[in-house]
């Protein structure tokens, strides 16, 4: 059973070491076990691809290196949420309303509905947890 939710701006800290406040990022990796998982929305995967290619891009990582990542994290003990399209119907509502992209409001959504709190770094994405009352998760 997944214990938090996990939003792709931890998971991309792991790997690019000149963000900032990647410590935070760190501890919640060492937290992860096959008993102590994450839960992801199943769009995740398709994100973390995308940003990491982006990064490759602009040549802050090596395609070596990324593909390196990419199989990190298939290797990894994390939960996927199934696609719900009622659910995915209902995020432009909780975006509007907490001013977040759809993306950002599926990881507020599956940590509502699973009752768990979310891993996240970006700012408006706490501030919209907070407003619907879902905690963040401190390793």
């Amino acid at each position: 059973m997944a214990a938090f939710v996990l939003d792709t701006s931890i998971a991309l800290k792991w790997f690019l070491e000149d963000e900032t406040d990647r410590a935070y990022s760190l501890a919640i990796l060492k937290t992860i076990t096959d008993d102590f998982r994450p839960a992801v929305p199943w769009m995740w995967y398709y994100e973390i691809a995308n940003t990491i290619l982006t990064q490759v891009r602009r040549k802050r990582i090596p395609f070596e290196d990324a593909e390196a990542y990419l199989n990190i994290i298939d290797g990894m003990a994390i939960d996927i949420d199934p696609p719900d399209v009622s659910a995915v119907l209902q995020l432009p509502y909780l975006a509007r309303t907490h001013n977040l992209t759809c993306y950002d409001a599926a990881f507020l959504e599956l940590a509502m509905r699973l009752q768990l709190p979310l891993a996240t770094s970006d700012q408006a994405l706490i501030r919209a947890a907070a407003e619907v009352k879902v905690g963040v998760f401190r390793p």
